[in-house]
């Protein structure tokens, strides 16, 4: 699944990248604490707060909490797993290079863990250097599972 995904997303990405940087994994996702249920009822809005519960932990400035809860109507929100960082990158054109939201040196990224699923997404966890992580979704499992293995389980 990497390779597809790096393949599509390459004209988007590879803009990004510092010489001699080199790609290791590209991954569609969404971050918990911008996640909206559909609906707009009393039941869907207990949906959004139970759903966004662990989204994000960490003290204010961690780097956790500078991760960005969602990319305005960017339609392709992506992880950028390279030799060198992790971003969190989107666009709306995948043609053209995307946005840098957020980044992180490798080294500050201790590990990923996977979430129970209890949506229709795989959730996972980002954990940090500095004790905080991050939740986000993702729509395969399989994809979790590729980014833990580049950055540690």
């Amino acid at each position: 699944m990497t390779d597809k995904l790096v393949h599509r997303y390459r004209q988007a990405v590879e803009p990004l990248l510092a010489a001699g940087e080199r790609i290791l994994d590209v991954a569609t996702v969404y971050p918990v604490a911008g996640a909206k249920g559909l609906g707009d009822g009393a039941g869907a809005r207990l949906g959004n707060k139970l759903g966004r519960i662990g989204a994000v932990s960490g003290e204010a400035g961690s780097l956790a909490q500078g991760f960005p809860t969602g990319a305005g109507a960017a339609m392709h929100k992506l992880l950028l797993v390279t030799d060198r960082r992790v971003a969190f990158v989107s666009t709306s054109d995948i043609r053209k290079a995307a946005d840098v939201l957020w980044h992180a040196p490798r080294h500050l990224i201790t590990r990923i863990e996977r979430r129970p699923r209890f949506q229709a997404m795989a959730r996972f966890r980002l954990h940090f250097a500095d004790g905080s992580a991050v939740a986000a979704y993702t729509p395969r499992r399989r994809t979790v599972e590729s980014l833990a293995d580049h950055l540690g389980r």
